[in-house]
């Protein structure tokens, strides 16, 4: 931040006026600043800190455009003053001129090398350059100046988040908000963070004291509802976006989230229109013409495949390369153009690859590191510990594989409530147990939170499904916990259900899905475990039901899970394109549609570039 301090001049008259002047500054008198500095420069023109002094005294109050000139006067006047070149970098990275304002805190930092509020201001402008590394290495540098530095280490945390180190993050702004433990700012970054991290609980009680700190700050209002949208609460999420809209009516964050709710409510006319108005007045916001494109098909003509086409010629960053290219990909598949549509796939996912820690080594120890821990002989030892509730149905698979349309259809039943992907299982099982507690009273009390949590949703619902496809690592423990549950495993071709996993960009997650190499070891992982609890669990755990079985005989297969489920048949599970319910998973849009065959075989059109997914997967792919 900005600040002001004189030079101690040796003339007594400008001595006395720049005391009162920095008085007045202290206070918070800016009109009475900017009418002493205009007094000092009408007498003293040639005086730096009297235009230095106009300027910040105008940047506080509102009237950036005004303040520039005067802030480039106190630089030329005086050019060995680190305060001034620094005031003068923050106005330039204020109006976007962020080339220019990097050279104004290089010249400050020439003048200074220790001037830590410098090397922070530096950090933030390379951030808005969409240079999160080098902008790292200006907060480190700040920090060691000043090791108390809150304001630098809330700073290290987003940038720390934008390179995808998200638990550094967290730490960065955990040190933050020790030092600061009023700053809402750093609350709302935290929450962000504990956002990205699918801590949404967390997130929602970080964006919450941002709020009671500050009760208008849109930022940690937009982030309350994407927590809140997340845990299934679409009418709090709601909410949350109108209070930010009422603060600022055209925030494009919140619009953005209000046409997402009404896309996975099913309203997609609804989401299409604020889409449109969004992009009126912002036509280069990629993210939004990514939601665009996934919201409706790509034909000849469409504006906003035109204007994807027509920003790709355009310096993008990162972030909005990333949108831009996912969104292609899909509008050129729309068209049945599959070579480009690759082209732009790839590109996008070596973008975001790039920003990911994933390493393959750690997820195939993961996988083997389950099977371990749950073998046959740890089966039997814990065998009926777990709580006798039949309500939860559990449906798992890799992402991708169909897991939201059977979500779909079960929850279609009206003895049924459907929660769409949830972390309470495994949130409650990181909270461990007390250190006296045995392995077996643990399972107990896990299996007694579950459904306490799940009756809390609903509690008057005879079956609530969970749909987090993840939850395939835990269902050993699953049957521990809740030996009544119901666990349907969904399973599709693997060459579709990894070609469709490269071609989404998950909002969270799934890191290892944006190179084929690692996608396909990552699936034989995934398969390596089913076929390990279809060993070690008794026959009848958990029913396996093929993607491609349901859309060939839908009936069939229907009947089939409603019986499993223990539920009388209805013919609402037929018709599970009719339910309103909310979809948050990338499949919000094709579960909306009755049963179709399209998707079954779609890998053989991409066939040709597929071959380091083909090449690991070996014999699991279909000829």
């Amino acid at each position: 931040m900005a600040g002001l301090a004189g030079e101690n001049p040796s003339n007594p008259t400008h001595l006395g006026v720049e005391a009162a002047l920095l008085s007045a500054f202290a206070a918070g008198r800016y009109a009475e600043v900017a009418d002493l500095a205009q007094s000092m420069i009408e007498r003293f023109p040639s005086y730096g800190f009297g235009w230095m002094a106009l300027g910040v005294a105008l940047r506080q109050m509102g009237r950036n455009a005004e303040a520039l000139l005067p802030l480039q006067k106190g630089a030329e006047w005086s050019p060995d003053n680190a305060d001034g070149h620094n005031n003068l970098g923050v106005a330039l990275m204020e109006m976007g001129r962020l080339v220019e304002a990097e050279q104004s805190y290089l010249r400050a930092l020439q003048i200074d090398p220790d001037y830590a509020q410098v090397h922070n201001n530096l950090g933030n402008n390379f951030r808005k350059m969409q240079k999160p590394e080098q902008a790292e290495i200006c907060y480190r540098r700040a920090m060691e100046i000043m090791p108390d530095y809150a304001a630098a280490y809330n700073n290290m945390g987003i940038a720390q988040k934008e390179l995808g180190r998200l638990a550094e993050a967290k730490d960065s702004v955990l040190r933050s908000l020790e030092l600061t433990p009023e700053d809402a700012d750093a609350h709302n970054n935290l929450g962000a963070i504990l956002l990205d991290m699918g801590l949404f609980d967390q997130a929602e009680l970080s964006c919450r004291r941002a709020l009671q700190i500050a009760p208008d700050h849109v930022k940690a209002l937009n982030n309350l509802a994407i927590a809140l949208k997340e845990m299934m609460r679409p009418s709090e999420a709601e909410s949350s976006y109108k209070r930010a809209l009422s603060i600022v009516p055209d925030d494009v964050d919140a619009l953005h989230g209000m046409a997402n709710l009404h896309l996975e409510n099913g309203e997609a006319e609804k989401a299409r229109r604020i889409y449109v108005s969004i992009l009126k007045d912002h036509p280069a916001n990629l993210a939004v013409r990514h939601s665009m494109a996934l919201s409706c098909r790509g034909r000849e003509g469409d504006e906003n495949f035109t204007a994807l086409v027509e920003l790709a010629q355009a310096p993008l960053s990162r972030q909005d390369s990333i949108f831009q290219h996912f969104a292609l990909g899909k509008c050129y598949d729309d068209r049945g153009e599959y070579e480009k549509a690759f082209f732009h796939y790839s590109e996008g996912a070596r973008l975001k690859r790039a920003l990911l820690d994933y390493h393959a080594d750690r997820a195939a120890h993961r996988f083997a590191e389950v099977a371990h821990d749950f073998d046959h002989e740890t089966m039997k030892r814990l065998q009926g510990a777990g709580h006798p509730s039949d309500l939860p149905v559990f449906v798992l698979g890799m992402p991708r594989s169909g897991t939201t349309l059977v979500e779909q259809i079960i929850s279609s039943h009206p003895e049924v409530h459907g929660m769409g992907e949830l972390g309470e299982l495994f949130n409650i099982i990181e909270r461990g147990g007390t250190a006296h507690q045995s392995e077996r009273e643990k399972i107990a009390r896990w299996g007694k939170d579950y459904i306490g949590a799940m009756q809390m949703r609903a509690p008057h619902a005879s079956r609530i499904t969970d749909k987090m496809p993840t939850h395939f690592f835990a269902i050993g423990l699953i049957h521990l916990m809740l030996p009544n549950a119901k666990i349907i495993h969904v399973r599709r071709s693997p060459l579709d259900t990894c070609l469709s996993c490269f071609t989404q960009l998950f909002n969270r997650a799934h890191e290892y899905s944006y190179d084929l190499a690692e996608l396909g070891r990552y699936y034989v992982g995934y398969a390596g475990l089913m076929e390990h609890w279809r060993r070690v669990l008794p026959e009848g755990v958990f029913l396996e039901v093929g993607y491609e079985d349901v859309v060939s005989d839908p009936e069939g297969q229907v009947r089939r899970m409603v019986e499993y489920c223990g539920l009388e048949w209805n013919e609402a599970c037929l018709d599970f394109h009719r339910n309103k319910r909310p979809i948050q998973t990338a499949s919000v849009m094709q579960v909306r549609l009755p049963m179709y065959r399209s998707s079954v075989g779609r890998w053989r059109h991409y066939e040709p570039y597929l071959a380091p997914l083909i090449d690991v997967l070996g014999d699991m792919v279909e000829r």
